[in-house]
């Protein structure tokens, strides 16, 4: 299997995971009496810490290529940043196009899958490949 694969399956499931926990963290929050934004704060400031901290694992492990390991953050940042502005939106698009929550949230996520696949391919591909050439 490619390792560019590799490593954005390992990404990708790492975004499925947290996508489910941060549902059920917000689901238990609602449960106890706890503030829906308190649910929703807690779920921006974890997704990004955790899919940062995969973003960097899964690509010094898995890709086979000379990375700059000092551009990994950079290039977390250009998949992280379209990801993220692509996802309000489709979520806003699809909620209105889509009444029933259940298949939203299913055709919300595998259209996820597909954008973080873009954007994961373009940042290592564009940032963290190294040209061939050795720093001096």
């Amino acid at each position: 299997m490619n390792s560019l694969l590799k490593a954005f399956f390992v990404y990708a499931y790492s975004f499925v995971a947290i996508f489910m926990l941060n549902s059920l963290i917000i689901a238990l929050l609602l449960k106890v009496g706890v503030s829906l934004t308190f649910g929703r704060v807690f779920s921006f400031i974890i997704t990004p810490l955790v899919l940062f901290f995969t973003y960097k694992i899964s690509v010094k492990k898995f890709i086979d290529f000379p990375i700059d390991e000092e551009k990994i953050s950079k290039a977390w940042l250009f998949q992280f940043i379209p990801f993220f502005l692509v996802s309000l939106v489709l979520f806003r698009i699809l909620s209105t196009l889509i009444p029933k929550p259940s298949l939203m949230v299913f055709v919300f996520l595998n259209l996820e899958l597909f954008v973080i696949y873009i954007t994961f391919k373009f940042s290592v591909e564009k940032i963290l490949k190294t040209k061939g050439k050795e720093r001096r």
